[in-house]
C-alpha cells in the first residue's frame, strides 16, 4: 500500500525550519512544566498507600474526600473505578497507622507484661505499619502473644499471632489494623454506609525516592546506549541526531503527563521507556535508507538525499504508526488506572518519535554533516566532490520535487 506515488519526492527538509521551531518551542514548554507545577508523582515514587474501597451503596466522592479530610489525610486523591460500581481507589500520604513514639510505647508496654520470666529479643512494627515482628527467650502461645501485644496499646487485627521460623526461635508476628482497614472502617462508619477493603498497597518514601532515582538512571542509561550503538551502525553525525529525537520525544510525552495532571508512575517511565524504543526503531530505519541512498546517488547533496529517503520510506513510516495508534487508543476510552495512562504516553510518544525522525533526527544530521563532516560543500555536489565529476547524476531533488 502506497499512500505516495512511487518516484514522486517530498521536499521535506524545504519546510524544517518551521517544524524545528516548532519542536523547540515544544521541547521549552515541557521543560517550564516540569519545573512549574512539576510532575504529578504517584506513590510509586512519593510513597503512600493506595485503597480500593467499595461500597454497598451509591457514594457521592465529595463526601468521602471530605471524610478522609477529617481522619487527618488533607492531601487525599479519591479516584472513581471504571468498571467497579461504587468503587473508589483512594491515595493518602501515610503508610503506616503506627508512630515511632508509639512504637517505643508498645515495646516499653509489652517488656513490662513480660516480668522476670521472659526477655524481649526483639520487637519492630513494619515499614508499613501493618504487623509486629517480635521474639522471646521463651516459649508462648499464639493467642498470648496477640492478647499482650493488644494490651499495650496496639490495634491487633484478629486474636491470633503467626509463628515465624522454627519453633525453637520464638519469633511471632502479629497482624496490626493497616492504614487501609483504618479507612475503610472510619470512612463506613463516617458515612453510615457498609464498605470493604478491595485492595490496599504501600510504598515507603524511602522506596519511592530510590525507584524515582532509577527511573531516571535507566532513561538516561538507555540514551547513551543507544547513541554509541547508533555511532557504530552508521557513523559519529548520525548518533546526536538519534540522541536529541529520543529526547525530544520522551520530555514531550513527559510534559503532556503534567499538562493534563495524569500521575507519573512506574508504568509511565515503562511506556516511556517503550516510546524510546519504538522512535529509535522509525530513526533507525530512515537513517538506513539515507546511508543506502547515499551510496546509490552520489550526485546529490545530503539534504537532497535526506528527502528521497523520507519520500521513500513515508507510506511505510505512516502506516506503521497508524496500526499502533489503532491498537492503542481503545486503551484510552475502555482501560482503566494504569492501562490509560500508559495508552496515553504510547499515542503521544508514537505521535512525537514518527515525527520527530523526520524533523527533529534528519535535519541535525545534515547540519551536522554540512559544518564538520564537509563543510566545503557546494550546492549540487556530492558531499565535497566536485561537480565536474558528477556530470551524469540526477538533478537535485529541489528541481524536481512537489510539496
Amino acid at each position: 500500500m502506497d499512500l505516495i506515488k512511487p518516484g514522486r519526492i517530498i521536499d521535506f527538509m524545504g519546510m524544517r525550519r518551521f517544524w524545528i521551531a516548532l519542536s523547540l518551542t515544544l521541547v521549552v514548554a515541557s521543560a517550564v512544566l516540569l519545573v512549574k507545577p512539576g510532575p504529578k508523582y504517584g506513590i510509586d515514587f512519593l510513597g503512600g498507600t493506595e485503597v480500593t474501597v467499595r461500597f454497598e451503596r451509591v457514594v457521592d466522592p465529595g463526601a468521602l474526600r471530605r471524610s478522609l479530610h477529617a481522619l487527618g489525610h488533607g492531601n487525599a486523591e479519591v479516584v472513581p473505578s471504571g468498571n467497579l460500581p461504587n468503587t473508589f481507589i483512594v491515595r493518602v500520604e501515610r503508610t503506616s497507622t503506627v508512630t515511632p513514639a508509639q512504637e517505643r510505647r508498645y515495646r516499653d508496654a509489652f517488656r513490662a507484661s513480660l516480668g522476670e520470666t521472659l526477655q524481649l529479643r526483639e520487637f519492630r512494627v513494619s515499614p508499613g505499619g501493618d504487623h509486629i515482628v517480635l521474639q522471646l527467650s521463651g516459649p508462648k502461645s499464639e493467642t498470648e502473644v496477640a492478647a499482650m501485644v493488644n494490651a499495650a496499646g496496639a490495634r491487633v487485627r484478629g486474636e491470633t499471632a503467626v509463628r515465624v521460623g522454627q519453633v525453637e526461635e520464638h519469633r511471632w508476628q502479629v497482624p496490626l489494623v493497616s492504614v487501609g482497614d483504618h479507612i475503610v472502617s472510619s470512612v463506613s462508619s463516617d458515612l453510615q454506609m457498609p464498605a470493604s477493603l478491595q485492595a490496599s498497597v504501600w510504598v515507603s518514601p524511602r522506596a519511592g525516592r530510590e525507584l524515582r532515582d532509577q527511573a531516571i538512571r535507566a532513561v538516561l542509561y538507555s540514551l547513551v546506549f543507544i547513541m554509541i550503538y547508533v555511532a557504530f551502525r552508521f557513523d559519529l553525525r548520525f548518533a546526536p541526531g538519534g540522541i536529541l529525537a529520543l529526547f525530544h520525544d520522551a520530555i514531550v510525552t513527559l510534559g503532556f503527563f503534567v499538562l493534563t495532571r495524569k500521575e507519573v508512575t512506574i508504568s509511565t517511565v515503562a511506556a516511556i521507556l517503550t516510546v524510546v524504543g519504538y522512535s529509535m526503531n522509525d530513526t533507525i530505519i530512515v537513517y538506513d535508507r539515507i546511508r543506502e541512498n547515499l551510496s546509490k546517488r552520489r550526485g546529490l547533496r545530503l539534504l537532497d538525499v535526506i528527502n528521497v529517503s523520507v519520500s521513500e520510506m513515508f507510506s511505510r513510516t505512516i502506516i506503521t504508526s497508524t496500526t499502533v495508534l489503532l491498537s492503542v487508543a481503545p486503551f484510552t476510552i475502555w482501560g482503566t488506572g494504569v492501562i490509560r495512562d500508559f495508552a496515553w504516553a504510547m499515542i503521544v510518544g508514537v505521535v512525537a518519535g514518527t515525527y520527530s525522525s523526520i524533523y527533529v533526527a534528519a535535519p541535525l544530521t545534515e547540519w551536522i554533516d554540512s559544518k564538520w563532516f564537509h563543510p566545503a560543500s557546494a550546492p549540487g555536489t556530492a558531499r565535497g566532490v566536485a561537480k565536474t565529476t558528477t556530470a551524469a547524476a540526477p538533478a537535485p531533488v529541489g528541481q524536481q520535487s512537489g510539496s
